[in-house]
């Protein structure tokens, strides 16, 4: 119940932030746009915080699309077969998913300590903030996951 509840909250929050960071995206692009052609005097900065918000909003998003059953997934069984196959198919789905994203949430931290006291070339902050975006949805995805195989796993209780 605890898991549940803590996936729906974390869902909610990417959502959130999401949204925000994809308005934060088009709020700089437009004022880029904005500065290059009308007032001609470009913003140095703004390529390179967009990139480092899509690729937050890329780990943020994989939350929010895992808990809503919205990534792609192999669904070969889903018309095939019966209700246990069914389910032991989305089991091992679930299970690669789990060992994925522990593979990227450990990459997200060897990043984090191997290069995360590199600084961004034009607006100069540390890289450990681009690289944590990594390890941070990694980890949310394992506890996402680990939400669906308890789920699967005993259907009664959800």
């Amino acid at each position: 119940m605890f898991l549940r509840h803590l996936c729906l909250q974390l869902n909610n929050i990417s959502n959130i932030l999401v949204g925000s960071l994809l308005l934060l995206t088009v709020v700089i692009n437009v004022a880029q746009v904005f500065y290059r052609y009308v007032l001609n005097d470009p913003i140095f900065w703004t390529e390179e915080a967009i990139r480092y918000v899509t690729v937050w909003f890329t780990f943020l998003g994989v939350i929010a699309a895992s808990y809503s059953d919205e990534h792609m997934e192999m669904n070969l069984f889903a018309d095939l077969a019966n209700e246990s196959v069914r389910r032991l198919n989305k089991l091992i789905i679930q299970f690669c998913v789990l060992i994925f994203s522990g593979i990227i949430s450990w990459q997200g931290i060897r990043y984090c300590m191997l290069s995360g006291s590199q600084t961004s070339p034009t607006m100069e902050i540390s890289m450990i903030y681009v690289y944590s975006s990594i390890a941070v949805g990694g980890v949310l995805l394992i506890v996402i996951t680990l939400n669906k195989i308890v789920l699967l796993l005993f259907p009664a209780e959800s």
